[in-house]
């Protein structure tokens, strides 16, 4: 099986100036490739400043649509979203000093994820190693972001929920 692979090279930082946000122009670019209408049917689990879909964060002072820990999401199994996006803090050292959150346990906000999307749907994985694909998934595409000189690549890795 052949896996697509992009590379996108986008400015950075994003307009909000939110540690660690997305690069200009990410989100817009992938909901071209995955068009979801409405963005209600969009999920992110680590929200801050996301611009499309349902903001979920466990920081108050991001103003989310639900303050909750990616960890244990506050919806039922295939929910209705068509796409759910991951972009966590790389690290605990990360989490801590720039979120002051708590220890981060990979396998669980990436089950939670796949757990809630709808049978058939996305979730993509933002983050600067390339991850596995989590059980219950198949690879639709990697997309290798670069921002600028002398800054680490990104790796947003896609999988397609199994119906």
């Amino acid at each position: 099986m052949t896996i697509p692979i992009e590379t996108w090279w986008l400015p950075r930082p994003s307009k909000s100036k939110y540690p660690g946000s997305f690069p200009l122009h990410f989100e817009s670019k992938l909901f071209q490739l995955y068009p979801v209408f409405p963005y209600s049917r969009i999920l992110q689990p680590f929200g801050g400043m996301a611009l499309y879909g349902k903001r979920c964060d466990i920081n108050p002072d991001t103003d989310p649509d639900y303050c909750c820990d990616a960890h244990n999401l506050p919806f039922p199994n295939n929910s209705e979203f068509d796409f759910v996006l991951l972009d966590p803090p790389y690290s605990d050292d990360y989490a801590a000093q720039l979120y002051r959150t708590g220890k981060l346990h990979k396998k669980k906000y990436v089950s939670e994820a796949v757990r809630v999307c709808k049978p058939g749907g996305y979730i993509a994985h933002y983050d600067i190693v390339l991850n596995p694909r989590p059980e219950g998934t198949g690879f639709d595409r990697i997309i290798v972001v670069l921002t600028r000189m002398y800054h680490k690549p990104r790796i947003c890795c896609i999988y397609k929920k199994d119906r």
